[in-house]
């Protein structure tokens, strides 16, 4: 019988056909549950070595490659890619004792060039550990230098990453330069932080390219150029000159994303007519460019900035009451919620959403046989949490949640807690009144209202929005986490990706109608990246209330319970002194609470859901009796209660 290659499973991996049992290359595939390794050996004595950055963090894509792998490929050289599976990765002990014993036992020693890569921490990544390769090249792009906040206390970014343990070897790259080869570095010398790190980098063998206007996405933007591989497959066979880099980059005046940027930064320093002259300019060059059968190809369609900027919605030609009865669908994650939900979906009922994608994991009160109850009802979809690595169940949910028939066959989502409340100004305060108040609009954003726990320490079972009445100042903005948003998306072809904050549109989207809370078009830049509101943001129409601590006594619960997005973060003190508010008195959603009621008294109609609602609320209550009695528990409550108090209102008789 003749022998017959096996045939790789569609959606696998490219590198399967690389390590499968039959191919003729050689190399090797490491899992860990930090970080994972690949290498597969090529003809050509070039080493290739990759890093994933932050954002590959939370890929489950059964077809996931380390970065650049490809690439490496299509150039025939050799390759060894690291994998990140947490967001600490770069300073795991094992992942450097794995590099040192590589580069002891003479792994890299046998290739005329070894060449490290990699964007942000992995480039911190490429830099550190090429210092174990004497002679080593590197590419470097948007590099931080350490996160070692005895060494960069101006760093204010990557909060998990200064958590991590800096005593380890190879702390700070830019004291590792000096035996390695050439050091290509790349970044945007407006981005004060990255420039900062970059000056940290001295030596006749440091290289730096300046890619003006990029921000902190230099490597995407060169590879929008074409600049990026040209850039890589210099640094492995030969060398990057200057003149040769800033030929590859004059192809940024092609990209609309250089007009944004440019265009952006005068309007930031406050000159508008600079900046719509720039404009101007940048469009009448690309007109006599191009014909207009080729506009679309010199405006590159696959690309995040191929598309116009926000535009303001047009008006809508009809009123509130002649609105279709879409779905519109809130995909939410939930763990431990059981004696707040049913008030929750009641109130969204009662504002005009129709159904709900309830994602939930290891629930001990009942909150999972809730959501499914309710899945019986007809009235929410229910669903395991999918996330494998436990690190991030929100966005594990959000990605699963895009392949469910619920969502694809929605109107309108928005990616909801159960402590956050949309709380509509206008008309009555139904969904339909809001779409009629920002016209044809693909997007709206609301921006949080923090609200305190209003002077209350103990559980009851009582409304939430009746309960705390205690906020921020309508527009005081006493932290970062105060400003957050969350934005309801129109489910059309502009639509990629639902995420927590904000959407992201497709590629190919243009004419993207985007409002805040009042109806004003949202600023450029929110298109690729923001999770707060700007400071000019408006809330006429929309606020969206979180009711983040509520009372002291079901603060301990959370805190026992933990996040569901930034799941290492702990919700102690800190978390307690950003988030109870009690600046001023809101008593705006009283007016709800009629139709709020109804809807609520209809759902506790069914026996089985006014029982698991009864136990939740028992499992609650039995919950903070026992958090009291461990140690340092009731101290923490007492201490947490005089954070943030709210005023004590005294009656003043006639």
């Amino acid at each position: 019988m003749a022998e017959q290659t096996p045939s790789i499973p569609q959606g696998a991996p490219l590198w399967l056909e690389d390590l499968r049992p039959g191919s003729n290359r050689e190399g090797f595939f490491e899992k860990g549950n930090k970080h994972s390794l690949l290498f597969v050996k090529r003809s050509k004595s070039h080493l290739y070595v990759s890093f994933d950055n932050l954002s590959n963090v939370f890929e489950e894509a059964i077809d996931r490659s380390p970065w650049g792998y490809k690439f490496a490929r299509d150039i025939g050289v050799s390759h060894l890619g690291v994998f990140a599976h947490i967001k600490g990765w770069y300073r795991d002990a094992e992942l450097i004792r794995r590099f040192e014993a590589l580069a002891r036992d003479g792994f890299f020693d046998n290739y005329e060039r070894v060449v490290f890569a990699g964007v942000s921490m992995g480039g911190f990544a490429a830099l550190k550990f090429a210092s174990l390769v004497p002679g080593a090249h590197v590419v470097a792009i948007n590099p931080q230098s350490t996160l070692d906040p005895s060494i960069v206390p101006w760093e204010t970014r990557y909060i998990v990453g200064q958590r991590q343990d800096w005593t380890l070897p190879l702390n700070d790259a830019a004291e590792l330069t000096k035996n390695m080869g050439r050091v290509n570095l790349f970044w945007d010398p407006y981005h004060e932080l990255d420039t900062r790190h970059i000056e940290r980098f001295e030596g006749p063998n440091i290289h730096k390219f300046k890619c003006w206007f990029s921000r902190h996405k230099t490597a995407v933007f060169l590879r929008k150029i074409d600049a990026l591989k040209p850039v890589i497959q210099h640094a492995i066979f030969d060398e990057l000159t200057e003149k040769e880099f800033y030929r590859l980059y004059r192809n940024r005046r092609k990209l609309p994303w250089y007009r944004g940027s440019v265009s952006n930064y005068f309007r930031n320093s406050g000159r508008e007519k600079i900046a719509d002259r720039f404009d101007m300019v940048f469009r009448e060059r690309l007109r006599e460019k191009a014909t207009p059968n080729k506009l679309a190809q010199e405006i590159a369609p696959d690309t995040d900035e191929s598309r116009a900027r926000i535009v303001k919605p047009k008006p809508l030609n009809v009123s509130p009451a002649h609105f279709s009865l879409s779905k519109r669908v809130i995909v939410t994650t939930m763990k431990n919620e059981g004696p707040f939900m049913l008030e929750w979906i009641a109130y969204n009922r009662s504002i005009g959403f129709t159904d709900f994608l309830i994602y939930t994991n290891d629930c001990v009160d009942g909150t999972d046989k809730i959501a499914m109850r309710l899945e019986e009802l007809g009235i929410a979809k229910h669903l395991p949490n999918p996330s494998r690595n436990k690190i991030n169940y929100q966005l594990s949910a959000l990605r699963h949640s895009m392949k469910q028939p619920l969502v694809q066959n929605a109107e309108w989502l928005l990616c909801a807690d159960c402590d956050e409340f949309l709380n509509i100004r206008v008309g009555s305060g139904h969904l339909d009144d809001l779409f009629s108040a920002v016209g044809d609009a693909d997007a709206i954003s609301a921006c949080w209202k923090l609200f305190g726990n209003s002077g209350r320490e103990e559980y009851h079972d009582e409304l939430i929005v009746a309960q705390f009445d205690w906020a921020c100042g309508e527009n005081n903005f006493p932290n970062v986490r105060t400003a957050g948003l969350k934005t309801l998306v129109k489910n059309n072809d502009k639509l990629d990706r639902l995420k927590v904050h904000r959407p992201i549109f497709k590629d190919s989207a243009e004419n993207i109608a985007w409002v805040d809370g009042g109806g004003k078009t949202m600023p450029d830049a929110y298109l690729d990246r923001g999770w707060r509101a700007h400071p000019n943001f408006t809330h006429d129409f929309v606020r969206l209330h979180h009711y983040a601590v509520r009372s002291v006594d079901s603060f301990l619960v959370k805190r026992d319970r933990g996040r569901t997005n930034h799941v290492g973060d702990d919700q102690g003190l800190n978390y307690w002194s950003d988030m109870n508010q009690n600046e001023a008195q809101d008593t705006s959603m009283l007016s709800a609470i009629p139709a709020l009621e109804r809807e609520l008294s209809s759902l506790m109609q069914d026996p089985t859901l006014s029982e698991l609602h009864q136990k939740a609320c028992d499992w609650h209550r039995d919950k903070i009796t026992n958090l009291k009695q461990r140690d340092g528990w009731d101290e923490f409550r007492e201490t947490i209660g005089k954070i943030n108090a709210a005023p004590k209102v005294v009656a003043v008789d006639d």
